[in-house]
C-alpha cells in the first residue's frame, strides 16, 4: 500500500480551516449589511401614516393620538404587547396613529429624547404630549382616559 505524504495532510487541513473563517466572513459581512429594521408590535392594530400626510389626516381626524416611535430604536417588547392588548380591549384602534420618527417630525414636535412619545389631540390642538423614559401600561392608560380616548371606568 503506498503511504500518503504528511504534508498533503497539513494542505488538506489549512484549505478546511480557510474555508471556514471563508464561511464567517462572509456571514458576518452578509448580517451586518442586511439588519433587520425592527418592527414595533403595535403596528398589527393601528394606522401608520406619514409625515407629509400628517396635516391632512389631523384636518380629517381632529381627536387622534399620536404614537411616534424610532424603528431603528426598540422599545420593550413586553411594554408594546401591553398596550397593543389595552387598545384591542378597549376598542380604540381608530384613534391612535403611529408615525415614524423622523426629523421633520423631531423639528415640528421639538421632540428632545429618543423615547416613544405619544401626543394627544382634540379638535385638532394638541391637548398634551406623553414623554417618560420608562413607561408602564398604567402611565399609557392614564393618558388615555386624561385625553378622553377611553372611558375611566373607577
Amino acid at each position: 500500500m503506498r503511504e500518503i505524504p504528511k504534508k498533503n495532510y497539513i494542505i488538506v487541513c489549512l484549505m478546511a480551516f480557510a474555508v471556514v473563517v471563508i464561511g464567517f466572513t462572509l456571514r458576518n459581512l452578509y448580517l451586518h449589511n442586511h439588519k433587520e429594521t425592527y418592527t414595533p408590535m403595535i403596528l398589527d392594530v393601528v394606522k401608520v401614516i406619514k409625515y407629509d400626510d400628517l396635516d391632512n389626516y389631523l384636518q380629517e381626524n381632529p381627536d387622534v393620538v399620536l404614537y411616534i416611535n424610532n424603528s431603528n430604536r426598540k422599545v420593550k417588547k413586553s411594554f408594546e404587547k401591553d398596550v397593543k392588548k389595552l387598545i384591542e380591549e378597549k376598542e380604540i384602534e381608530q384613534y391612535i396613529v403611529y408615525i415614524e420618527r423622523t426629523p421633520e417630525v423631531v423639528k415640528k414636535y421639538d421632540l428632545k429624547n429618543n423615547n416613544p412619545i405619544f401626543i394627544a389631540y382634540q379638535n385638532g390642538v394638541i391637548t398634551e404630549i406623553l414623554s417618560k423614559d420608562e413607561y408602564t401600561v398604567k402611565d399609557v392608560e392614564s393618558f388615555l382616559v386624561r385625553n378622553k380616548v377611553i372611558e375611566n371606568n373607577d
